[in-house]
């Protein structure tokens, strides 16, 4: 059991979720672990691919 919000609504909600065993989650894992990647490296092709040498300053930033 969790508890998380949702968009759009107030407050919480609990979702229920069936246990699995690690026997039956190992295989799992394996299987679509080719469908995970290292953000850093992710970023670091989309600079290259787009020209950058550097990424853009966040927008949360004080901007001088």
């Amino acid at each position: 059991m969790r508890t998380s919000m949702m968009q759009g609504r107030p407050g919480y909600t609990r979702i229920r979720t069936p246990y699995v065993s690690d026997a039956d989650a190992a295989p799992v894992a394996e299987d679509t672990s080719h469908l995970t990647a290292d953000p850093a490296l992710l970023l670091d092709a989309l600079l290259h691919s787009t020209g950058r040498t550097t990424a853009p300053p966040s927008p949360l930033t004080k901007q001088p």
